[in-house]
């Protein structure tokens, strides 16, 4: 039977407590994969099925997978495909993390982890039915405070913004809000400043007029850098857009600088921890870039 030939409750993720619960296709490729020795802290398993990362984009097959818990890090184990071998397994250390991005875009979920092994660049990067974003448990949330420098989360209620904190996203969509208490401030972290733009569009007279930045906001806290875009628009106003979040931890930024390129400027972020080198480019209405700038530099 295909993926899409089953229920569509059978493509949601669901979490795990022992590797006694894995599912016979996926079992042997995780005991091949744990080093000796290791302990199970929870799992969440990825059923086959089939993916679109946009509304109007073609689904695409994704593969059976674990993500496990253990008590140093994390491991992508995937099943093997039309008898072929499996890909090999992905492991990440959460003081070798240079930055988290999440996709929340109606039942998509994406979650994309750029870590480094032994110097060497890796990436884990799975795609699941987006109720998956309610499995995540207090190991996920306990390792994104480790890679953000911070001690382990004594619990999962999730905060609610301050005063203060609206003051300082007071020109940010509650969509934003929202998104960043409950997909980013998860960790205890301490909100010091940010800035929020809308789309910057490009007026063209014989054709579609074309976005250049989408709505963004950037957030500054204690210990990372949150960036919340919403996807590409083809029109002006769409209710229906869904949110991309990129978190930088602190720890991992060697450098910032900004480019100034007219109405959309271009913020580099120099990145160096694990042994690896990596430049993660934004794109910021200018006004908003400079605002960035002065946020930044007052932190130091």
């Amino acid at each position: 039977m295909e993926p899409w030939q089953t229920k569509a409750s059978e493509f949601h993720p669901y979490l795990i407590a022992s590797l006694d619960e894995l599912p016979d296709n996926l079992r042997p490729f995780v005991e091949e994969a744990l080093p000796s020795g290791s302990m199970l802290a929870s799992g969440l398993v990825v059923p086959a099925n089939y993916r679109a990362d946009a509304p109007e984009g073609d689904p695409h097959p994704v593969p059976a997978q674990a993500l496990l818990f253990t008590g140093d890090g994390l491991w992508q184990v995937q099943a093997s495909e039309h008898g072929q071998p499996p890909p090999a397994p992905i492991y990440v250390a959460p003081d070798a993390i240079r930055w988290i991005r999440s996709s929340h875009l109606l039942l998509y979920g994406r979650l994309e982890i750029a870590s480094a092994v032994q110097g060497k660049p890796v990436l884990l990067d799975v795609e699941f039915n987006a109720v998956g974003w309610r499995q995540k448990d207090q190991n996920w949330r306990n390792l994104v405070a480790r890679c953000v420098g911070l001690p382990p989360l004594l619990s999962d209620a999730a905060p609610a913004p301050s005063e203060q904190d609206r003051a300082l996203l007071h020109a940010a969509p509650e969509k934003f809000v929202d998104g960043l208490f409950k997909y980013g401030l998860y960790t205890g972290e301490t909100l010091s400043a940010a800035t929020f733009h809308p789309a910057v569009w490009q007026h063209h007279l014989l054709a579609f007029d074309e976005q250049l930045a989408p709505d963004t906001l950037v957030a500054l806290t204690n210990a990372s850098v949150l960036i919340l875009t919403e996807e590409k628009a083809l029109v002006r106003r769409s209710n229906d857009l869904g949110l991309l979040i990129t978190r930088i931890p602190r720890l991992a930024i060697a450098g910032m600088e900004v480019a100034t390129r007219g109405p959309v400027d271009s913020v580099i972020f120099a990145l160096d921890r694990g042994g690896v080198t990596e430049q993660v480019r934004l794109g910021l209405a200018h006004e908003a870039a400079e605002a960035w700038v002065v946020m930044w530099e007052n932190q130091f």
